[in-house]
């Protein structure tokens, strides 16, 4: 462009003395300029105009070509090969019509100089001819008419040859390009939905290199593991979990991971010190013809709650075992043992009895007595955990309990004072009546059993309501409980004094459980302990109701 400017305004080496240079310097620049404002036109108009730029493009091209071959003397110019580069422009920018329109406007070209060249028409193109560019076109003797029109017509084949061809291999190239952003967008979606994938599944994951690196490591990996990024990506799989001992899956790895077929589990401490079991499984990463890569791919989860509830559950058995042949063997002794009972009493009431007899006697009933009634709380307890609702008066069983506590001989000769306070008027309540019954008397009498080893024995029962939980509060004055022993007090058979059965809180908690309730234990006001027992009301549902225990 800067060349036809210059020779355009005259600062070329020679003069410019004859019309058709300076037709041509004209069109060379008139071209580039063009060419630079439709380049420019595509970035700053809108879109839509860019249909209309490209077949004004094409035109540009077509008339370029034609301008370039008549000044440079018809058919036989040096330029006869920008024919088809225009066709070529036509097919990039529009494909198959922009192809064969140029095709078509060079072939109307080629038959106009062919008719020209042959003297059908009378045009002289002497005067548009530049003479240095006719010097540089092929010189030929005279054409014969069949020569003419077999110079035409291969022009025009090789115009359409070149249309056709150009135009499938841009379609081709399109369609290719096209599949390539498909496939960039679809592999793009597939790159987020697996990044979505493998940071949200509950299992770790990682890759460990040929050479035992790790080399990626999901957020589960790190989370099971306890570790940071940065602590875990580019070491070796050994110095993390050292306590892998498994054959290795290929011949040429160092680092023993289990096979796809296996799945293996270690214990290992966390970073709290505690037990920790980790199941683990590998697999053999492969390329796209089933090669192994030399990668391996290794998966753990965190089975430590699993294993735990496992135990928990065989311990449960067991103890129900346990528990079914314990039921069953104080059944057997609560016979017999009445049965002696029984004879103690008829000796004891012989008048030859003198008075060491009758105080052994007395011990042999009392101990009677009293293994008589360890065995009814322990069968008890043993119970199967069945809840049979009803509605009725908490306020009313209270104080029905409370009654009977205090006509007890060992309240009565131990002169405990047993003080009540309520502060509610609605004590309505949807629950198992004999076992909260069973509640309440195993509250009242822990606490007066703990007012025994003091010379102060209050025991104070404190009712309040909520409108959907009832509250029980039993304070004592006894010396209190231990706070290390407190979370051990509801266990079966846990017990803080010496005839204690360990049965009576552990019924409460049973039965508070059974109710989803909930049950605290703390120090009193009094000096001794207070058991606080929240009880949902559960006064929605009308009729009775039967539910198993947890």
């Amino acid at each position: 462009m800067a060349f036809g400017i210059a020779m355009d305004l005259g600062l070329g080496p020679l003069p410019i003395t004859q019309v058709p240079e300076v037709v041509l310097y004209k069109l060379i620049t008139a071209f580039f300029c063009f060419t630079f404002i439709v380049l420019l036109a595509t970035y700053l108009l809108p879109q839509k105009i860019h249909y209309a730029l490209a077949w004004a493009s094409v035109g540009l091209d077509v008339l370029f070509a034609v301008s370039l071959v008549t000044i440079s003397h018809a058919t036989e110019s040096v330029f006869l090969f920008g024919l088809p580069l225009a066709v070529l422009g036509g097919a990039a920018l529009l494909e198959r019509p922009g192809a064969l329109i140029a095709a078509g406007l060079c072939s109307a070209f080629v038959v106009v100089i062919s008719l020209l060249d042959a003297g059908i028409l009378t045009f002289d193109l002497e005067p548009w001819t530049v003479a240095w560019l006719r010097e540089l076109g092929i010189r030929e003797l005279p054409k014969t008419g069949f020569e003419i029109v077999v110079q035409a017509a291969v022009l025009m084949a090789a115009l359409l040859g070149t249309a056709l061809l150009s135009s499938q291999l841009v379609i081709e190239l399109n369609r290719a390009r096209q599949r390539a952003v498909t496939e960039r967008r679809e592999l793009a979606a597939l790159r987020v939905r697996y990044e979505d994938v493998w940071s949200s599944l509950p299992d770790g994951l990682a890759t460990i290199a040929r050479d035992g690196q790790v080399r990626t490591a999901n957020p589960a990996f790190l989370r099971i593991l306890g570790l940071e990024t940065q602590q875990v990506v580019d070491q070796s799989l050994k110095t993390l979990l050292p306590e892998l001992d498994w054959d290795p899956i290929m011949p040429v790895q160092t680092v023993e991971i289990p096979r796809s077929s296996q799945t293996e589990e270690l214990s290992r401490d966390d970073i709290a010190g505690d037990e920790q079991i980790i199941a683990m499984r590998g697999e053999i990463l492969r390329d796209a013809d089933g090669r192994p890569t030399g990668e391996s791919l290794l998966l753990i989860r965190d089975v430590t709650k699993i294993r735990q509830r496992e135990r928990e559950h065989l311990n449960r058995e067991r103890l129900a075992t346990v528990g079914a042949m314990a039921m069953a063997i104080a059944h057997e002794i609560r016979n017999p043992l009445a049965s002696i009972s029984g004879s103690i009493q008829m000796l004891n009431v012989d008048d030859n009895a003198d008075d060491e007899d009758r105080r052994l006697m007395d011990i042999a009933i009392r101990e009677t007595e009293n293994l008589s009634a360890w065995i009814g709380e322990f069968l008890d307890y043993a119970k199967p955990g069945s809840v049979t609702m009803e509605s009725f008066d908490m306020l009313e069983l209270i104080q029905d309990t409370l009654a009977a506590m205090e006509k007890d001989p060992l309240v009565t000769d131990a002169n405990v004072d047993l003080r009540i306070r309520i502060n509610c008027e609605d004590g309505g309540i949807r629950g198992d009546r004999k076992a909260l019954s069973a509640l309440v008397w195993n509250l009242l009498r822990n606490a007066t059993d703990a007012v025994l080893e003091v010379d102060r024995r209050i025991v104070e029962v404190h009712v309040t309501a909520e409108p959907d939980e009832l509250c029980i509060v039993v304070a004592d004055s006894g010396r209190g409980i231990d706070p290390q022993e407190r979370e051990h007090l509801f266990e079966p058979f846990y017990t803080t004094r010496v005839k204690g059965t360990g049965l009576g809180l552990a019924t409460v908690a049973r039965v508070v459980q059974a109710h989803k309730g909930t049950v605290d234990v703390g120090e009193a006001a009094l000096g001794g302990a207070v058991f606080t027992v929240k009880i949902p009301r559960n006064r929605r549902k009308e009729g009775s109701a039967h539910r198993s225990a947890s």
